[in-house]
């Protein structure tokens, strides 16, 4: 029953040892799962030592009968690739990354007269007022916390409340917009505000929980001021992330630094819509060099053909350049920046932040 298994294991064994895709292929030529790989010998013959306690790569070596591979210029590439191919095949074995990431919103509904705060993730041609895109589910979520706790907005979510003073309404935080016409026009000059404070929302939200921790610690009630702490870091977390979503989605050129063990490893990348543009070595180039080298590649980026969604995309970017932290440095290009602005950027990427302070004084 298992007689394909060395076939399987000495293709494996000839792999290259180089960055890649890897595509673990049934009987009927379908896709069971695709991988990636920084090594993709090491990495598919680990599968048959794996088998030995894992019941799903048993499965997965027992329904394969063939093996494909696709090599990749680096690891970044490798992972764009899995992500677009895994969306396209939709591999069985395959559990995450099937489906696209989709953007957070919050909707006010234009058919309710007193609506509520909605988390949504799409835009509908409904008529209804809609904030965002926020591009993970804690920074939206602690934004909507922050709207309830600085405006008297409706709390209530049923479809048709019965609507009486009551606990929200008496701290002042809900205006009871059901209760009468004054109420109502309470609640509508309220809900005119959350622009306001949608546009600045990133620092009112972290000092609002900020306030309240630090009120928490007056009063000697550390452990839920530690719980507040708490979600500031998860909040921090997620807006680093944010940060590189929206560099990747809307600035469309990301330039990045990765070190590698020797100097002479060292090398730089050029990504736009989920594709490593070109990547080379950093040695011996001049802040004057890697901005020609971004310049010469913009009418490249325009003609790229995207192979998965703007934020998929940048969900691959964001955790590849999270895993690698310690050995990368990375800036966005917006279209519109000029060469001085670049040239400031490319300092820091290729330099580092105290090195660039150097050259731009």
């Amino acid at each position: 029953m298992d007689d394909h298994i060395p076939e399987l294991r000495a293709f494996a064994r000839e792999l290259p040892e180089l960055p890649g895709v890897y595509f673990w292929v049934d009987g009927l030529d379908r896709i069971l799962y695709i991988g990636k790989a920084i090594n993709l010998r090491n990495r598919v013959t680990s599968y048959f030592s794996n088998a030995r306690r894992d019941g799903r790569t048993r499965e997965l070596i027992g329904c394969a009968r063939s093996i494909r591979f696709e090599v990749t210029a680096t690891e970044l590439d490798a992972l764009f690739r899995e992500s677009a191919l895994i969306k396209r095949h939709q591999p069985p074995f395959n559990r995450a990354l099937r489906t696209s990431r989709r953007l957070y919103y919050i909707k006010l509904d234009a058919e309710q007269e007193d609506p509520y705060l909605e988390i949504v993730r799409g835009i509908e041609p409904d008529g209804s007022l809609y904030f965002g895109p926020f591009h993970t589910g804690t920074v939206v979520r602690e934004t909507v916390a922050f709207l309830h706790n600085v405006l008297p907005l409706r709390k209530c979510t049923a479809r048709k409340p019965k609507c009486r003073p009551c606990l929200y309404y008496q701290m002042g935080t809900c205006a009871a917009p059901l209760l009468d016409a004054e109420h109502r026009a309470a609640h509508q000059e309220a809900i005119a505000h959350l622009q306001d404070l949608l546009d600045g929302r990133h620092d009112r939200v972290v000092s609002w929980l900020e306030a309240k921790r630090d009120k928490l610690s007056d009063n000697l009630m550390f452990e839920r001021a530690a719980e507040i702490q708490h979600r500031l870091d998860t909040l921090r977390e997620m807006l680093d992330r944010q940060v590189v979503l929206e560099a990747a989605v809307r600035c469309r050129h990301v330039v990045v630094f990765e070190s590698g063990k020797e100097p002479d490893d060292n090398r730089l990348l050029l990504v736009a819509k989920g594709k490593v543009l070109s990547s080379r070595s950093s040695a011996g180039m001049t802040v004057g060099d890697v901005t020609r080298w971004v310049r010469a590649h913009a009418p490249l980026a325009r003609l790229v053909r995207e192979e998965q969604s703007e934020l998929d995309a940048a969900s691959v970017l964001e955790g590849w350049l999270r895993y690698r932290k310690d050995a990368v440095r990375w800036t966005s290009v917006p279209p519109e920046l000029d060469d001085a602005e670049l040239s400031d950027r490319v300092a820091y990427v290729l330099l580092g932040p105290r090195a660039a302070e150097t050259v731009v004084a």
